[in-house]
């Protein structure tokens, strides 16, 4: 199962890579966490990429579930990433640009959670939203929520449904 979501996940990554929209190497932090239906509620906290030619935006983190330290992993291609808000504006310091962006797209996910005598595991699919602000062209802040539906071997709940919220900073080299 593992095997075949690594594979999945390679195949979105490396057959959409004629399409990336952003140039540049994107990398920062961003934390949130998520419940829902069937699910269980998590805090996570990682590191945001966005790797030059590759359209994916990845997540990596470290997940806090009660006492069940884990870590996952985020995949995300966006469909419709483009501009909300394009502007110059002007203050006592002179001009500037404010820009501010909405995405949507569809990616995975998968996670693990460390148990005193069982390990936990859930993956899917995510469908994130989010607004994107480039307070300077390098600085990116981003705020989105990710529907997700998957499956785990948490307790007798095989299909979970739940939303997750992440708020990031990102900095772009070579932008």
């Amino acid at each position: 199962m593992k095997k075949l979501l690594l594979v999945a996940l390679m195949a979105l990554a490396l057959g959409t890579a004629a399409f990336a929209d952003h140039e540049g190497l994107g990398i920062g932090g961003v934390g949130g966490g998520g419940g829902g239906f069937g699910s269980h509620g998590y805090g996570n906290v990682g590191l945001s990429l966005k790797i030059p030619q590759l359209p994916v935006f990845w997540g990596l983190y470290a997940n806090f579930l009660w006492d069940y330290p884990g870590f996952g992993v985020t995949a995300d291609f966006y469909f419709f990433d483009t501009n909300l808000v394009t502007n110059t504006l002007s203050n006592e310091d002179g001009d500037y640009n404010f820009k501010l962006d909405w995405y949507f797209g569809v990616g995975g996910f998968f996670n693990m959670y460390i148990g005193k005598s069982v390990n936990y595991f859930d993956a899917g699919v995510r469908l994130p939203i989010g607004l994107s602000w480039h307070i300077i062209r390098q600085l990116e802040l981003f705020f989105d929520v990710a529907p997700n539906i998957g499956i785990t071997n948490w307790r007798e709940n095989l299909f979970h449904f739940g939303i997750v919220v992440e708020l990031g900073l990102r900095y772009w080299i070579n932008n």
